[in-house]
Protein backbone atom coordinates (compact mmCIF):
# COMPACT_ATOMS: atom_id res chain seq x y z
CA UNK A 1 0.00 0.00 0.00
CA UNK A 2 2.82 2.42 0.88
CA UNK A 3 4.59 1.66 -2.38
CA UNK A 4 1.38 2.33 -4.32
CA UNK A 5 0.82 5.70 -2.65
CA UNK A 6 4.45 6.69 -3.08
CA UNK A 7 4.29 5.88 -6.77
CA UNK A 8 1.07 7.87 -7.19
CA UNK A 9 2.58 10.96 -5.56
CA UNK A 10 5.72 10.61 -7.68
CA UNK A 11 3.72 10.14 -10.87
CA UNK A 12 1.45 13.15 -10.28
CA UNK A 13 4.09 15.59 -9.02
CA UNK A 14 5.55 18.25 -11.39
CA UNK A 15 9.01 16.76 -10.92
CA UNK A 16 7.79 13.42 -12.19
CA UNK A 17 5.92 15.08 -15.04
CA UNK A 18 9.06 16.65 -16.40
CA UNK A 19 10.90 13.36 -16.00
CA UNK A 20 14.58 12.69 -15.99
CA UNK A 21 14.78 13.61 -19.66
CA UNK A 22 13.73 17.24 -19.26
CA UNK A 23 15.42 18.21 -15.97
CA UNK A 24 15.41 21.84 -14.86
CA UNK A 25 14.94 24.20 -16.53
CA UNK A 26 12.61 22.73 -19.14
CA UNK A 27 10.13 23.93 -21.75
CA UNK A 28 6.39 23.43 -21.21
CA UNK A 29 3.12 24.23 -22.94
CA UNK A 30 -0.04 25.78 -21.48
CA UNK A 31 -3.00 23.41 -21.79
CA UNK A 32 -5.89 25.78 -20.90
CA UNK A 33 -7.19 29.24 -21.77
CA UNK A 34 -6.95 32.32 -19.54
CA UNK A 35 -4.35 30.93 -17.16
CA UNK A 36 -3.23 33.54 -14.64
CA UNK A 37 0.46 34.33 -14.16
CA UNK A 38 1.19 35.63 -10.65
CA UNK A 39 3.84 37.60 -8.76
CA UNK A 40 4.43 34.78 -6.28
CA UNK A 41 3.69 31.10 -5.61
CA UNK A 42 0.18 31.44 -4.14
CA UNK A 43 -3.27 32.85 -4.89
CA UNK A 44 -2.51 35.64 -2.41
CA UNK A 45 -0.04 37.17 -4.88
CA UNK A 46 -1.51 39.50 -7.47
CA UNK A 47 -1.97 38.59 -11.12
CA UNK A 48 0.62 39.93 -13.58
CA UNK A 49 -0.81 38.58 -16.85
CA UNK A 50 -2.57 35.73 -18.64
CA UNK A 51 -1.50 32.89 -20.92
CA UNK A 52 -3.60 30.93 -23.38
CA UNK A 53 -3.83 27.44 -24.79
CA UNK A 54 -0.64 26.52 -26.64
CA UNK A 55 1.58 29.27 -25.16
CA UNK A 56 4.99 28.05 -24.08
CA UNK A 57 6.95 28.83 -20.91
CA UNK A 58 10.33 27.96 -19.39
CA UNK A 59 10.07 26.29 -15.97
CA UNK A 60 12.95 26.89 -13.53
CA UNK A 61 11.71 25.49 -10.23
CA UNK A 62 8.86 23.54 -8.57
CA UNK A 63 7.33 25.24 -5.53
CA UNK A 64 5.15 23.78 -2.73
CA UNK A 65 1.45 23.63 -3.53
CA UNK A 66 1.92 22.72 -7.18
CA UNK A 67 3.32 26.11 -8.30
CA UNK A 68 5.98 26.47 -10.99
CA UNK A 69 8.50 29.30 -11.19
CA UNK A 70 8.80 30.42 -14.83
CA UNK A 71 10.61 33.03 -16.89
CA UNK A 72 8.57 36.24 -17.32
CA UNK A 73 6.31 35.64 -20.36
CA UNK A 74 6.28 38.02 -23.33
CA UNK A 75 4.74 41.34 -22.34
CA UNK A 76 5.93 41.19 -18.72
CA UNK A 77 7.42 44.30 -17.14
CA UNK A 78 8.71 45.71 -13.84
CA UNK A 79 8.93 49.11 -12.10
CA UNK A 80 11.97 50.93 -10.70
CA UNK A 81 12.10 54.32 -8.97
CA UNK A 82 13.32 56.93 -11.45
CA UNK A 83 15.61 58.53 -8.85
CA UNK A 84 17.69 55.34 -8.89
CA UNK A 85 18.37 55.40 -12.66
CA UNK A 86 20.49 57.58 -14.96
CA UNK A 87 18.89 57.58 -18.42
CA UNK A 88 21.06 57.18 -21.52
CA UNK A 89 19.25 58.36 -24.64
CA UNK A 90 19.37 56.12 -27.73
CA UNK A 91 21.50 57.12 -30.70
CA UNK A 92 18.72 56.26 -33.14
CA UNK A 93 14.97 55.78 -33.09
CA UNK A 94 15.34 52.04 -33.51
CA UNK A 95 17.26 51.66 -30.25
CA UNK A 96 15.41 51.33 -26.92
CA UNK A 97 15.88 53.83 -24.10
CA UNK A 98 18.29 52.44 -21.56
CA UNK A 99 19.36 53.39 -18.07
CA UNK A 100 22.14 52.71 -15.58
CA UNK A 101 21.35 52.04 -11.92
CA UNK A 102 22.95 54.57 -9.57
CA UNK A 103 23.01 52.36 -6.48
CA UNK A 104 21.25 49.39 -4.91
CA UNK A 105 17.64 49.53 -6.14
CA UNK A 106 14.64 47.23 -5.73
CA UNK A 107 12.81 46.17 -8.89
CA UNK A 108 9.08 45.71 -8.31
CA UNK A 109 6.95 43.27 -10.30
CA UNK A 110 4.49 44.98 -12.66
CA UNK A 111 1.04 43.80 -13.67
CA UNK A 112 -0.79 44.05 -16.98
CA UNK A 113 -3.99 43.02 -15.17
CA UNK A 114 -3.86 45.47 -12.24
CA UNK A 115 -2.08 48.42 -13.84
CA UNK A 116 -0.76 50.19 -10.73
CA UNK A 117 0.25 47.14 -8.68
CA UNK A 118 3.92 47.02 -7.82
CA UNK A 119 3.88 45.55 -4.29
CA UNK A 120 6.02 42.44 -4.69
CA UNK A 121 9.71 42.20 -5.53
CA UNK A 122 12.50 39.64 -5.40
CA UNK A 123 15.26 41.26 -7.52
CA UNK A 124 17.63 43.96 -6.27
CA UNK A 125 19.95 45.59 -8.81
CA UNK A 126 23.38 46.91 -7.85
CA UNK A 127 25.16 50.01 -9.06
CA UNK A 128 26.11 49.95 -12.72
CA UNK A 129 23.46 47.45 -13.83
CA UNK A 130 21.73 48.38 -17.09
CA UNK A 131 17.96 48.36 -17.64
CA UNK A 132 15.74 48.79 -20.70
CA UNK A 133 13.13 51.51 -20.15
CA UNK A 134 9.70 50.89 -21.69
CA UNK A 135 7.88 53.95 -20.28
CA UNK A 136 7.36 56.05 -17.17
CA UNK A 137 4.55 56.99 -14.78
CA UNK A 138 4.06 59.26 -11.75
CA UNK A 139 2.45 57.54 -8.74
CA UNK A 140 0.91 59.26 -5.72
CA UNK A 141 2.62 57.95 -2.58
CA UNK A 142 2.69 58.92 1.11
CA UNK A 143 5.99 60.70 0.32
CA UNK A 144 4.34 62.70 -2.45
CA UNK A 145 4.36 62.21 -6.24
CA UNK A 146 7.10 59.81 -7.41
CA UNK A 147 8.19 59.03 -10.95
CA UNK A 148 8.81 55.36 -11.77
CA UNK A 149 10.29 53.81 -14.90
CA UNK A 150 8.58 50.83 -16.53
CA UNK A 151 11.38 48.44 -17.48
CA UNK A 152 11.89 45.08 -19.15
CA UNK A 153 12.29 42.30 -16.54
CA UNK A 154 15.98 41.97 -15.61
CA UNK A 155 17.88 38.70 -15.36
CA UNK A 156 16.84 36.45 -12.43
CA UNK A 157 13.30 37.87 -12.54
CA UNK A 158 10.53 35.25 -12.51
CA UNK A 159 6.78 34.70 -12.39
CA UNK A 160 4.66 31.82 -11.07
CA UNK A 161 1.90 29.62 -12.50
CA UNK A 162 -0.04 26.55 -11.33
CA UNK A 163 1.48 23.30 -12.58
CA UNK A 164 -1.91 21.70 -13.26
CA UNK A 165 -2.26 23.90 -16.37
CA UNK A 166 1.20 23.04 -17.76
CA UNK A 167 2.21 20.16 -20.05
CA UNK A 168 6.01 19.55 -20.05
CA UNK A 169 7.73 19.05 -23.40
CA UNK A 170 10.54 16.72 -24.31
CA UNK A 171 13.79 17.74 -26.00
CA UNK A 172 12.15 17.51 -29.39
CA UNK A 173 9.11 19.54 -28.35
CA UNK A 174 6.83 16.52 -27.90
CA UNK A 175 4.50 16.22 -24.89
CA UNK A 176 5.81 14.03 -22.06
CA UNK A 177 3.70 11.17 -20.65
CA UNK A 178 3.64 11.78 -16.88
CA UNK A 179 3.62 8.02 -16.22
CA UNK A 180 6.63 7.22 -18.40
CA UNK A 181 9.37 8.86 -16.35
CA UNK A 182 11.97 6.38 -17.63
CA UNK A 183 13.33 5.48 -14.18
CA UNK A 184 11.45 4.43 -11.05
CA UNK A 185 14.47 4.40 -8.76
CA UNK A 186 17.55 2.31 -8.05
CA UNK A 187 15.55 -0.74 -6.95
CA UNK A 188 13.14 -1.47 -9.79
CA UNK A 189 10.32 -3.89 -8.92
CA UNK A 190 9.49 -6.71 -11.35
CA UNK A 191 8.12 -5.52 -14.68
CA UNK A 192 4.67 -7.00 -14.05
CA UNK A 193 4.32 -5.22 -10.72
CA UNK A 194 5.55 -1.93 -12.27
CA UNK A 195 2.99 -2.11 -15.06
CA UNK A 196 0.22 -2.91 -12.57
CA UNK A 197 1.12 0.13 -10.47
CA UNK A 198 1.25 2.37 -13.56
CA UNK A 199 -2.20 1.25 -14.68
CA UNK A 200 -3.61 1.90 -11.21
CA UNK A 201 -2.03 5.35 -11.11
CA UNK A 202 -3.45 6.19 -14.55
CA UNK A 203 -6.93 5.09 -13.48
CA UNK A 204 -6.86 7.09 -10.24
CA UNK A 205 -5.48 10.13 -12.06
CA UNK A 206 -8.34 9.97 -14.60
CA UNK A 207 -10.94 9.59 -11.84
CA UNK A 208 -9.55 12.60 -10.00
CA UNK A 209 -9.70 14.75 -13.11
CA UNK A 210 -13.26 13.71 -14.00
CA UNK A 211 -15.00 13.73 -10.61
CA UNK A 212 -14.17 13.72 -6.88
CA UNK A 213 -10.44 14.14 -7.17
CA UNK A 214 -10.55 17.99 -7.25
CA UNK A 215 -12.59 20.63 -5.47
CA UNK A 216 -15.34 20.74 -8.12
CA UNK A 217 -13.84 23.41 -10.39
CA UNK A 218 -12.89 22.49 -13.92
CA UNK A 219 -9.51 23.30 -15.43
CA UNK A 220 -10.96 26.32 -17.23
CA UNK A 221 -10.78 28.52 -14.14
CA UNK A 222 -7.36 29.69 -15.36
CA UNK A 223 -5.75 29.36 -11.94
CA UNK A 224 -7.90 32.17 -10.56
CA UNK A 225 -9.60 29.89 -8.00
CA UNK A 226 -8.08 28.23 -5.00
CA UNK A 227 -5.52 25.56 -5.79
CA UNK A 228 -6.91 22.06 -6.10
CA UNK A 229 -6.04 19.41 -3.59
CA UNK A 230 -5.32 15.87 -4.80
CA UNK A 231 -7.20 13.20 -2.83
CA UNK A 232 -7.13 9.46 -3.07
CA UNK A 233 -10.50 7.85 -3.90
CA UNK A 234 -11.22 4.99 -1.52
CA UNK A 235 -14.10 2.52 -1.45
CA UNK A 236 -14.55 2.98 2.31
CA UNK A 237 -17.94 4.41 3.37
CA UNK A 238 -18.14 8.21 3.66
CA UNK A 239 -18.06 9.60 7.20
CA UNK A 240 -20.40 12.45 8.15
CA UNK A 241 -18.79 15.87 8.69
CA UNK A 242 -21.35 17.09 11.22
CA UNK A 243 -19.40 15.94 14.27
CA UNK A 244 -21.19 12.57 14.63
CA UNK A 245 -18.08 10.45 14.38
CA UNK A 246 -16.63 12.36 11.37
CA UNK A 247 -13.50 14.53 11.21
CA UNK A 248 -13.14 17.92 9.55
CA UNK A 249 -10.15 18.11 7.20
CA UNK A 250 -10.24 21.90 6.82
CA UNK A 251 -12.48 24.96 6.57
CA UNK A 252 -15.61 24.76 4.46
CA UNK A 253 -16.03 26.78 1.30
CA UNK A 254 -18.59 28.99 3.08
CA UNK A 255 -16.13 29.76 5.88
CA UNK A 256 -13.38 30.63 3.41
CA UNK A 257 -15.70 32.90 1.46
CA UNK A 258 -16.81 34.67 4.64
CA UNK A 259 -13.18 35.34 5.60
CA UNK A 260 -12.41 36.69 2.13
CA UNK A 261 -15.42 39.02 2.28
CA UNK A 262 -14.36 40.34 5.70
CA UNK A 263 -10.81 40.94 4.46
CA UNK A 264 -12.09 42.71 1.34
CA UNK A 265 -14.29 45.02 3.42
CA UNK A 266 -11.42 45.90 5.74
CA UNK A 267 -9.20 46.68 2.75
CA UNK A 268 -11.89 48.96 1.32
CA UNK A 269 -12.13 50.76 4.69
CA UNK A 270 -8.33 51.19 4.54
CA UNK A 271 -8.56 52.79 1.11
CA UNK A 272 -11.39 55.09 2.25
CA UNK A 273 -9.30 56.33 5.18
CA UNK A 274 -6.34 57.16 2.91
CA UNK A 275 -8.62 59.15 0.58
CA UNK A 276 -9.35 61.59 3.43
CA UNK A 277 -7.20 64.49 4.54
CA UNK A 278 -4.26 63.33 6.65
CA UNK A 279 -5.60 65.21 9.67
CA UNK A 280 -8.78 63.06 9.52
CA UNK A 281 -7.04 59.66 9.49
CA UNK A 282 -8.06 57.26 12.27
CA UNK A 283 -6.86 53.66 12.23
CA UNK A 284 -8.07 52.34 15.59
CA UNK A 285 -11.17 50.49 14.36
CA UNK A 286 -9.41 49.28 11.20
CA UNK A 287 -6.47 47.87 13.16
CA UNK A 288 -8.79 46.12 15.60
CA UNK A 289 -10.77 44.68 12.68
CA UNK A 290 -7.62 43.16 11.15
CA UNK A 291 -6.60 41.70 14.52
CA UNK A 292 -10.05 40.17 15.07
CA UNK A 293 -9.98 38.58 11.60
CA UNK A 294 -6.48 37.23 12.18
CA UNK A 295 -7.62 35.64 15.44
CA UNK A 296 -10.83 34.09 14.10
CA UNK A 297 -10.03 33.27 10.44
CA UNK A 298 -10.66 29.64 9.50
CA UNK A 299 -7.67 29.38 7.14
CA UNK A 300 -3.98 29.97 7.78
CA UNK A 301 -3.57 31.64 4.38
CA UNK A 302 -6.01 34.40 5.40
CA UNK A 303 -4.24 34.88 8.74
CA UNK A 304 -0.87 35.25 7.00
CA UNK A 305 -2.27 38.03 4.80
CA UNK A 306 -3.05 40.16 7.87
CA UNK A 307 0.58 40.78 8.94
CA UNK A 308 1.62 42.93 5.92
CA UNK A 309 -1.59 44.93 6.30
CA UNK A 310 -0.87 45.61 9.98
CA UNK A 311 2.63 46.78 9.01
CA UNK A 312 1.07 49.20 6.49
CA UNK A 313 -1.28 50.50 9.18
CA UNK A 314 1.70 51.14 11.48
CA UNK A 315 3.49 53.07 8.71
CA UNK A 316 0.49 55.32 8.08
CA UNK A 317 -0.03 55.86 11.81
CA UNK A 318 3.53 57.18 11.94
CA UNK A 319 2.82 59.51 9.00
CA UNK A 320 -0.29 60.78 10.82
CA UNK A 321 1.68 61.36 14.03
CA UNK A 322 4.38 63.33 12.19
CA UNK A 323 1.71 65.39 10.43
CA UNK A 324 0.00 66.21 13.75
CA UNK A 325 3.32 67.21 15.32
CA UNK A 326 4.12 69.45 12.38
CA UNK A 327 0.74 71.17 12.68
CA UNK A 328 1.26 71.61 16.41
CA UNK A 329 4.69 73.21 15.95
CA UNK A 330 3.37 75.60 13.33
CA UNK A 331 0.36 76.56 15.45
CA UNK A 332 2.50 77.20 18.54
CA UNK A 333 4.84 79.41 16.54
CA UNK A 334 1.92 81.44 15.15
CA UNK A 335 0.35 81.82 18.59
CA UNK A 336 3.65 82.94 20.10
CA UNK A 337 4.10 85.59 17.43
CA UNK A 338 0.52 86.84 17.86
CA UNK A 339 0.97 87.04 21.65
CA UNK A 340 4.15 89.07 21.31
CA UNK A 341 2.50 91.49 18.89
CA UNK A 342 -0.40 92.00 21.31
CA UNK A 343 1.99 92.77 24.16
CA UNK A 344 3.94 95.28 22.08
CA UNK A 345 0.77 97.02 20.97
CA UNK A 346 -0.36 97.70 24.55
CA UNK A 347 0.36 101.22 25.88
CA UNK A 348 3.45 101.36 28.10
CA UNK A 349 4.49 97.90 27.19
CA UNK A 350 8.18 97.25 27.94
CA UNK A 351 8.32 93.91 26.23
CA UNK A 352 11.64 93.40 24.57
CA UNK A 353 10.93 89.92 23.25
CA UNK A 354 11.87 89.50 19.58
CA UNK A 355 9.00 89.36 17.10
CA UNK A 356 10.50 86.79 14.78
CA UNK A 357 9.13 83.26 14.71
CA UNK A 358 10.99 80.44 16.41
CA UNK A 359 11.77 78.85 13.05
CA UNK A 360 11.78 80.04 9.47
CA UNK A 361 10.19 76.69 8.70
CA UNK A 362 9.55 73.28 10.24
CA UNK A 363 9.11 69.92 8.59
CA UNK A 364 11.05 66.93 7.23
CA UNK A 365 14.21 67.25 5.12
CA UNK A 366 14.12 65.20 1.90
CA UNK A 367 15.69 65.21 -1.54
CA UNK A 368 13.68 67.07 -4.15
CA UNK A 369 11.48 64.84 -6.31
CA UNK A 370 10.23 66.35 -9.56
CA UNK A 371 11.66 69.77 -8.63
CA UNK A 372 11.42 72.67 -11.11
CA UNK A 373 14.44 73.52 -13.21
CA UNK A 374 17.07 75.34 -11.15
CA UNK A 375 15.58 74.41 -7.77
CA UNK A 376 17.88 73.07 -5.01
CA UNK A 377 18.24 69.33 -4.50
CA UNK A 378 16.79 69.44 -0.97
CA UNK A 379 13.28 70.30 0.16
CA UNK A 380 11.36 70.82 3.38
CA UNK A 381 8.18 68.74 3.23
CA UNK A 382 5.15 68.15 5.44
CA UNK A 383 4.51 64.59 6.65
CA UNK A 384 1.80 64.24 4.01
CA UNK A 385 4.37 64.91 1.25
CA UNK A 386 3.58 68.56 0.45
CA UNK A 387 6.64 70.68 -0.43
CA UNK A 388 6.85 73.63 1.98
CA UNK A 389 10.10 75.17 0.70
CA UNK A 390 13.26 74.34 -1.20
CA UNK A 391 16.41 74.37 0.93
CA UNK A 392 19.85 75.73 0.13
CA UNK A 393 22.60 75.09 2.68
CA UNK A 394 24.64 78.01 3.99
CA UNK A 395 28.38 77.55 4.37
CA UNK A 396 29.18 74.78 6.85
CA UNK A 397 25.69 73.23 6.81
CA UNK A 398 25.31 69.60 5.63
CA UNK A 399 21.67 68.92 4.72
CA UNK A 400 22.32 65.28 3.79
CA UNK A 401 22.97 64.45 7.42
CA UNK A 402 19.39 65.49 8.24
CA UNK A 403 17.61 63.53 5.48
CA UNK A 404 14.36 61.99 6.72
CA UNK A 405 14.50 63.88 10.03
CA UNK A 406 11.97 66.38 11.41
CA UNK A 407 13.69 69.72 12.07
CA UNK A 408 13.09 73.39 12.69
CA UNK A 409 15.06 75.65 10.32
CA UNK A 410 16.54 79.11 10.85
CA UNK A 411 17.58 81.29 7.92
CA UNK A 412 16.32 83.88 5.42
CA UNK A 413 13.08 82.77 3.73
CA UNK A 414 11.81 84.24 0.47
CA UNK A 415 9.05 83.34 -1.95
CA UNK A 416 10.04 82.16 -5.45
CA UNK A 417 7.16 82.56 -7.88
CA UNK A 418 8.86 80.50 -10.60
CA UNK A 419 8.91 77.52 -8.20
CA UNK A 420 5.48 78.33 -6.71
CA UNK A 421 6.86 77.94 -3.21
CA UNK A 422 9.45 79.41 -0.82
CA UNK A 423 13.23 79.24 -0.64
CA UNK A 424 15.17 79.05 2.64
CA UNK A 425 18.89 79.65 3.01
CA UNK A 426 19.52 77.21 5.86
CA UNK A 427 21.83 78.63 8.53
CA UNK A 428 20.83 76.34 11.38
CA UNK A 429 18.79 73.16 11.88
CA UNK A 430 17.26 72.09 15.17
CA UNK A 431 16.07 68.47 15.45
CA UNK A 432 12.52 68.13 16.72
CA UNK A 433 11.35 65.21 18.82
CA UNK A 434 8.06 63.96 17.39
CA UNK A 435 5.42 62.66 19.75
CA UNK A 436 3.91 59.52 18.26
CA UNK A 437 0.18 59.20 18.89
CA UNK A 438 -0.90 56.00 20.69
Amino acid sequence: MRLTLAFLVLALSPAAVCGQEAGLPYEAEIRADDVFVRSGPSHNHYQTGKLGLGDRVTVHRHEPGGWLMISPPTGSFDWILADNVDVTRPRSRNEPVRGVVRGDAVVRIGSAVEQDRRDNWHVRLTRGKRVTILGEKVFDTPQGPQKWYKIAPPADDHRWILGQFVQPLGKGGERVDPFESGNDGDLDPPDVDKERRKKRARRMFAEQQNRAGYDGNDAGDGGGLKERKMVRIETAPQQPADGAGGARTGPTQAELEDDRVRLSRLDEDFRQILRQETSQWSFQRLEQGYLDLQRTASDNAIRRQIDPRLRKVAQYKKVKAEHDEFVRLTRESDEREARILRLRSQPGSRSTQPTKRRFSGAGIVQRSIGAPRGAPVHALVAPDGRVLAYLQAAQGVNLDSYLGRAVGIDGPRTHRSEWRTDHILVEKLTPVRLKVSP
